[in-house]
């Protein structure tokens, strides 16, 4: 109980006192708000930042751990926004039109709303070849390709089409969707077109490589088949110049020699029987098809005709195939062609 005529203690303070604590609370109050309207705006003002440039354009995601550190380099205003709103990362290629702003940006590539690119996969000599020509439009490399790529198991996998993948696929996962797409090529129908000729999958792919390199001509393709095909079923050896070349190394050779012949080597069809144990080449489905659906006929030899069209004459017989085997040579003498 306070003494009559005395105030507590807790109003001892002056108006004056408590003008100036009133101003300092309000001061501060004022400052917080103050504070927090700057970083609303700031927030505000990274949320919106324009990002790319006002014509099509696309950013690529990198796999791995470095990819925030690379978005950073490359986008920093989105990648800013993924780092203010705890976002993940989705590797991949986001394309869009025009200047986005950050957060639509930063938004897609936390969902994974990527794109999916085209991959023209080429009929080539070797997987080398093919993955130079992949690696430019997708994320793996090179290297990574062709270590995924380049086996006797998996070349004969390998259909020349045009295929939709994600930007971000590495070797094994391409060398997984070239392995699906190989076994939707090989339809019911194919397979046991296949079966009945007594050969599987990959020797039927394995001879339609040598009929690609053998000819360049589609039309004549059917009928090469058939002759392959027609000395297989007797027992003969294949005997076919471009199982040569590979074997030496050397596409380049228009004349090959005896010594040639000699090489010690599973694709070389001189000295073995019987088909190599790979394709040569990754051919086109056309030749697949042209193997499957060959010609019927007796031939069993063929040479390259002399007048340059790239065709051969065919023969049934081996004295026949000689003197057709003159007609070229006598022009490689003339042409002083000796390799």
């Amino acid at each position: 109980m306070t003494k009559a005529g005395k105030m507590p203690s807790g109003f001892n303070a002056s108006p004056l006192t408590m003008n100036k604590r009133l101003r300092n609370l309000l001061l501060i109050w004022g400052l917080a708000a103050t504070a927090s309207g700057i970083w609303g705006i700031a927030k505000y003002q990274l949320w919106t930042a324009p990002v790319g440039p006002s014509s099509n354009w696309c950013l690529d995601v990198q796999p791995g751990t470095n990819a925030m550190e690379a978005l950073k380099e490359s986008h920093p205003e989105v990648a800013a926004v993924i780092d203010w709103r705890g976002w993940s990362i989705y590797p991949g290629r986001y394309c869009t039109v025009g200047t986005q702003p950050a957060n639509q940006i930063a938004r897609r590539i936390a969902t994974g709303q990527r794109e999916e690119v085209s991959l023209p996969v080429p009929s080539k000599r070797t997987v080398a070849e093919i993955a130079g020509h992949l690696a430019p439009r997708i994320w793996a490399d090179s290297a990574s390709i062709v270590a995924a790529l380049d086996s006797d198991s998996m070349r004969w996998q390998i259909i020349p089409n045009t295929y939709r993948v994600y930007w971000e696929c590495d070797g094994e996962q391409l060398a997984h969707r070239l392995r699906t797409e190989s076994q939707n090529w090989w339809t019911t129908r194919r397979l046991k077109q296949a079966w009945s000729m007594g050969l599987t999958q990959q020797e039927v792919v394995t001879l339609a490589s040598i009929v690609q390199e053998e000819t360049a001509s589609l039309k004549e393709a059917p009928r090469v088949a058939g002759l392959y095909l027609n000395r297989l079923k007797k027992k003969m050896l294949l005997q076919a110049d471009p199982t040569l070349k590979f074997a030496l190394g050397d596409w380049g050779l228009r004349r090959l020699l005896d010594e040639d012949k000699k090489v010690t080597s599973p694709y070389n069809t001189y000295r073995n029987p019987g088909l190599p144990p790979g394709p040569i080449r990754i051919p086109e489905p056309m030749y697949i098809e042209a193997v499957l659906f060959s010609e019927k006929h007796n031939f069993l030899y063929m040479c390259a005709k002399p007048d340059g069209s790239g065709t051969h004459a065919f023969a049934r017989n081996y004295t026949q195939h000689l003197r057709n085997a003159r007609e070229y040579q006598a022009m490689l003498n003339r042409e002083r062609i000796y390799r």
